[in-house]
């Protein structure tokens, strides 16, 4: 069957623009999420300590800023606040691969770049999903995620091979040029789409609208009181908490505790992407067999389970890197089916005029739980090993799956609007 076919949306020009764009911005932040620390132990030689910093520098926006910048969303138009976030970003990071040239790249110069550049990262991705439904239309909302997270998955298996070549080629400082590049590349895609996007509604910002601690106490308080939200934001939160052990610990654990080569360790990066990209063309064919409800609980359980295999990794170099990749690739493949899932169910329970205070709401307690559980990582790894923490966190995660049992979540079968009256009663 022809792509197109498929996707009947990949007929739409504007579409088109604003994949592409993606595409090419997914590919540069995993050069930049992956090239960074290289760039801080090569440029700057930051010790343990200082990489722990960084990582935790990488999430901390999303605490500080997600529910900020989704009120701001939902202030205005979303397509020019993504194409200034992208020239943002470009112009960020450009200043690694400038201060090392003139030699004056060092460890804060590079945290602060880390810092901004995920900060204007959040108001990208916050954008992007509430821009989604107003591109495509409400009813291409879940064809629209499955062609976003497609250019996620191939970010995700092209970026950090192209890193290795890049850094091999250039530098590390300099490859993370690409990604500045990327990000004008993204602005300028974006640009050249031409259908109209309307302005928010002024009667819901001055009600709803207002930055203050009342209006962000009252965005979390009606989505805690959403029936199909509330599952989603507490699984989102405490499966978050048990993942930031998995960023802060998983390199430490493959080169250290494994002893596998670098190589190898970028091998299963990718093969993680390839899983994801493979996810992405099971998701419908799943989704038709058993709703979407189901297939969430399904897909949320296979992951979770498929992580055992992370912790089990031992042995010679050939049964480890066997037992990563069952991990890897088909913890992705199946994470990657719910995560659109769970998009299309946010996107469709949440009136326009919500989208991006909900969708900060999400990110900023996902962010704060991964920064938590990224500083709870080294003290739970000191006292049972690296491997205990590992245990630790794959039983947090299976445990998290709880979440999503509640009756209303199981039974969503296709894009509700059920609850978007009570949503927006005060």
């Amino acid at each position: 069957m022809d792509v197109q076919d498929r996707f009947p949306l990949l007929h739409d020009s504007d579409v088109r623009r604003y994949l592409g764009g993606q595409l090419v911005a997914e590919i540069g932040s995993r050069i930049t999420r992956e090239g960074l620390p290289i760039v801080a132990i090569v440029a700057a030689g930051a010790t343990a300590p200082q990489l722990g910093i960084l990582a935790a520098l990488a999430t901390l926006p999303l605490l500080l800023i997600g529910n900020l910048v989704g009120h701001w969303v939902d202030r205005t138009r979303r397509r020019p606040l993504l194409v200034g976030a992208s020239l943002a970003r470009a112009a960020v990071l450009l200043a690694i691969p400038l201060l090392f040239w003139i030699h004056l790249l060092a460890f804060g110069a590079i945290a602060l770049v880390t810092l901004l550049a995920s900060a204007a990262g959040v108001l990208i991705a916050v954008s992007r999903h509430a821009y989604l439904p107003a591109l495509v239309n409400r009813n291409r909302i879940e064809e629209g995620n499955e062609l976003s997270g497609t250019a996620e998955s191939i970010g995700e298996t092209v970026g950090p091979g192209l890193m290795g070549v890049l850094i091999e080629w250039l530098g590390a400082p300099a490859a993370i040029l690409f990604d500045a590049v990327a990000n004008v590349a993204t602005a300028l895609a974006v640009l050249q789409i031409r259908r109209p996007e309307p302005h928010p509604r002024p009667v819901d910002l001055e009600e709803d609208g207002r930055l203050s601690l009342a209006g962000l106490s009252r965005v979390w308080s009606r989505v805690t009181r959403h029936p199909v939200l509330k599952p989603l934001l507490w699984n989102a939160g405490s499966s978050a908490f048990f993942g930031g052990f998995f960023s802060t610990l998983y390199e430490l654990y493959v080169l250290k505790t494994l002893h596998l080569s670098p190589f190898l360790l970028g091998l299963l990066i990718t093969l993680g992407g390839l899983g994801s990209l493979v996810g992405t063309r099971l998701y419908r064919r799943l989704r038709t067999r058993w709703g979407l409800g189901r297939m969430m609980w399904v897909t949320y359980l296979a992951s979770a389970l498929l992580n055992l295999a992370v912790p089990s990794a031992h042995g010679a170099a050939w049964l480890a890197f066997g037992l990563l990749f069952v991990g890897q690739f088909g913890g992705d493949m199946w994470a990657t089916m719910f995560e659109i899932g769970a998009t299309t169910i946010q996107q469709s329970e949440t009136p326009d005029h919500w989208l991006g205070r909900v969708h900060g709401t999400f990110r900023a307690l996902g962010g704060g739980m991964e920064v938590a559980g990224a500083l709870a990582a080294g003290p739970v790894a000191l006292w049972m090993g690296v491997r205990g923490a590992f245990w630790v966190a794959v039983a947090g995660v299976l445990l998290s799956g709880l979440w999503l049992m509640p009756r209303a979540l199981r039974r969503v079968e296709g894009p509700p609007a059920a609850f978007w009256s009570g949503f927006d009663v005060g």
